[in-house]
């Protein structure tokens, strides 16, 4: 295997050369997408999974690493395309064909430390500020549901901006959310308070790629989890 650039190419036999190469648009989302530095391979729990999947299935493909909202806008407008790791929720159903599930993971609130133990459910914070990435499922989840949505095109300039109190809250996937601050030393400033919601994640694929290819994707992903 070898990378160039946040794209990871994975060799193909002689025979396979004249199939369309598959392209797969990401994030850095801990631990499912992961890519330690500029050039680094991309691993993680999903990630790992669809490199085995698809050198199971025989398919010439590439990953790309990219904010969210380009990756999943990439693979909705263009043939050939998947995005991972995506929720699958009724309003993006339609949108794509669907390979998985191939992850789970938890949706999470965090804030400041002086609301520990203090705020624990989503009622509690229905006339608050939460923040997120632009495209991320708790968008339409939570809009629709009354709370008001501040976005950023990064996690940790939602995560920055709670520590700066510029926002009230931030939601994230559980693990991820606690990385970020980790990563961005803000321990002393934001905190996880609780998870409102679990969901599995999936490949999802443009809606005019070949039923065949999907088809196949979905059977070896079976096999694996055998």
């Amino acid at each position: 295997m070898c990378f160039l650039f946040f794209i990871a190419f994975c060799d193909v036999s002689t025979a396979q050369t004249k199939q369309t190469t598959i392209n797969i648009t990401t994030e850095y989302l801990y631990p499912l997408n992961i890519v330690d530095k500029e050039g680094g391979p991309i691993y993680g729990q999903s990630a790992d999974k669809v490199h085995e999947l698809f050198k199971r299935s025989q398919l010439p493909y590439q990953i790309s690493v990219m904010s969210w909202n380009r990756a999943f806008e990439l693979a909705r407008h263009h043939a050939d395309t998947c995005v991972f790791s995506t929720a699958r929720i009724k309003e993006r159903e339609s949108w794509f064909q669907w390979v998985g599930p191939i992850a789970t993971g938890n949706w999470a609130i965090f804030g400041s430390p002086d609301k520990l133990g203090k705020i624990t459910r989503l009622e509690d914070i229905k006339q608050s500020s939460i923040g997120t990435e632009v495209g991320n499922v708790s968008v339409p989840y939570l809009s629709e549901k009354g709370f008001r949505l501040v976005t950023s095109h990064e996690s940790a300039t939602t995560f920055k901006n709670v520590a700066l109190g510029r926002i009230d809250y931030a939601t994230a996937g559980d693990i991820h959310g606690k990385k970020i601050i980790s990563e961005n030393q803000l321990e002393d400033k934001v905190v996880f308070l609780f998870n409102y919601q679990t969901s599995d994640y999936y490949l999802a694929c443009h809606p005019k790629m070949r039923a065949e290819t999907i088809a196949l994707l979905n059977a070896k992903l079976r096999e694996m989890k055998l």
